[in-house]
């Protein structure tokens, strides 16, 4: 039987405090507010008198995407709000899309997602071959390293 996600059991279904998102997500709280700062997050609320931030528990996904963007693409964070914003746009056409029945309405919003997913393959292709690069040059190094060693006396 799977678990929940621990948004689901969090607090109910009702916004977070940051402290509670910072647990949710395995980040710092000074952390969520540098994502806020730099537009990443949006906190749902800001609580009078105190101006405490409220998240939605949709942000805790968020800020687990981040961290895969980051593990996984090694992306820094401008590159991850222009990944974000990606997505996020990719989620409004989809809703346009389905609300639409104008197949000229819907072909447009095909096309245009269409550019957006080509332009997140560019960069990751791009980033791809800078890898490539890396680690054919490490290649180079290592074999020349080996080289050295074999010509040592005594190997």
């Amino acid at each position: 039987m799977s678990q929940p996600a621990p948004e689901a059991t969090a607090a109910g279904s009702g916004p977070v405090k940051i402290g509670e998102l910072a647990e949710l997500t395995g980040v710092t709280t000074r952390t969520l507010r540098y994502y806020e700062e730099l537009g990443l997050i949006t906190p749902e609320a800001r609580e009078a008198p105190t101006q405490s931030r409220r998240y939605s528990l949709s942000e805790a996904r968020r800020v687990r995407r981040i961290k895969e963007l980051q593990e996984v693409l090694g992306a820094d964070l401008c590159e991850i709000r222009d990944a974000l914003q990606a997505e996020d746009r990719l989620d409004g056409l989809r809703a346009v899309y389905r609300s639409s029945s104008s197949p000229a309405t819907q072909a447009a919003v095909l096309v245009e997602a269409v550019a957006v997913v080509d332009r997140q393959l560019a960069q990751i292709q791009e980033r791809q071959q800078r890898l490539e690069l890396l680690r054919s040059e490490l290649e180079e190094r290592r074999q020349r390293h080996l080289a050295k060693l074999a010509t040592l006396p005594g190997r």
